[in-house]
């Protein structure tokens, strides 16, 4: 998998604790928006753009969706857009995705020798070190990914079309059949950090004999949205002690799906049914890639657990 990112601590022995980060997996892309032309193009060059270059988790599920929530939170303000991700981050990106230390991204700094800086310069003709480009067509409010690099072919992989109020046809560039599910609303209470909590204590404990997960804390993120921190403890096969710990930060629950408390019940119970079935999906780092409460129109515990199991299936090319 791509993009993805976390932050873990790892246990050598009882008292030696050695801290450290996990960076994103180097995934590089290009955000872009067309400079003249119009129509559809179905290759990387085929229309004049102009952009910057993003260094990590540059994948269709990261920076892909990243840049959908970023008009669908602007409004549908295309132009705002353009001019914070692109004319206001002149040398690009490291990552354009905010954080709790990072809470508007890590914008790249001019570096005053030119063979370092060179290889964050895009354009059409200049895609080999890329993997994906994302490429805004202001006028007819729409969003083309492309593929890039030395060993693809620059065609055009999807597109995604804004509402003037900024609600994007589909949901997602790399949309799964299983996502296309809209059930009727849950409206409620907004739900809390605190409230979050006290569901995440109640679940069924998630483990096996050598892996066990842990809820750790919950706080209001950027954006309003809830992202719960979570542990994975690997212990080791012979004599059970304690061989890695695994911390994430998992930014799960959006600003609209906490209007909607039983609905995010829904999914959160349906990760814990998933997870169970099948140990190996124990991983805290797929389990911090699923974004279904962004991606999909589902409510229904039923519908997160075959979106879940379908993601599973694509992630690790098994049959669903």
């Amino acid at each position: 998998m791509h993009g993805f990112s976390s932050e873990f601590v790892r246990l050598q022995g009882p008292g030696d604790l050695e801290c450290y980060t996990r960076h994103h997996m180097a995934t590089p892309a290009a955000i872009a928006v067309y400079t003249s032309g119009s129509g559809v193009p179905e290759h990387v060059s085929e229309r004049p753009w102009r952009g910057v270059y993003h260094h990590r988790g540059g994948n269709l599920s990261n920076l892909g969706q990243h840049l959908i929530d970023r008009v669908r939170r602007a409004h549908g303000d295309m132009q705002s857009v353009v001019r914070q991700l692109i004319d206001e981050a002149p040398w690009g990106w490291a990552q354009c995705m905010p954080g709790p230390g990072a809470p508007e991204g890590e914008r790249n700094s001019r570096d005053e020798d030119e063979e370092v800086n060179d290889f964050s310069r895009v354009a059409p003709d200049k895609t080999d070190m890329l993997g994906y480009v994302y490429v805004f067509d202001l006028d007819a409010r729409r969003l083309d990914a492309f593929s890039a690099g030395v060993a693809e072919d620059g065609k055009r992989l999807c597109s995604v079309v804004f509402s003037q109020t900024g609600t994007p046809d589909p949901r997602a560039l790399d949309l799964l059949p299983e996502e296309t599910v809209d059930e009727p609303l849950l409206p409620g209470k907004e739900l809390s950090a605190t409230e979050l909590q006290g569901w995440l204590e109640g679940l069924p404990t998630l483990g096996t004999d050598s892996t066990s997960l842990h809820w750790v804390d919950t706080q209001q993120g950027p954006d309003d949205a809830l992202a719960i921190t979570f542990r994975v403890i690997i212990y080791d096969d012979e004599d059970g002690s304690i061989r890695d710990v695994l911390e994430q930060e998992w930014v799960v629950v959006p600003h609209s799906a906490r209007l909607e408390p039983e609905r995010v019940r829904n999914f959160l119970e349906a990760l814990v049914d998933v997870v169970s079935e099948e140990p190996k999906r124990l991983d805290s780092f797929w389990i911090a890639e699923q974004d279904t409460l962004r991606r999909s129109g589902a409510r229904q515990r039923e519908s997160f657990a075959k979106i879940l199991r379908a993601h599973w299936a694509r992630d690790h090319d098994f049959e669903a």
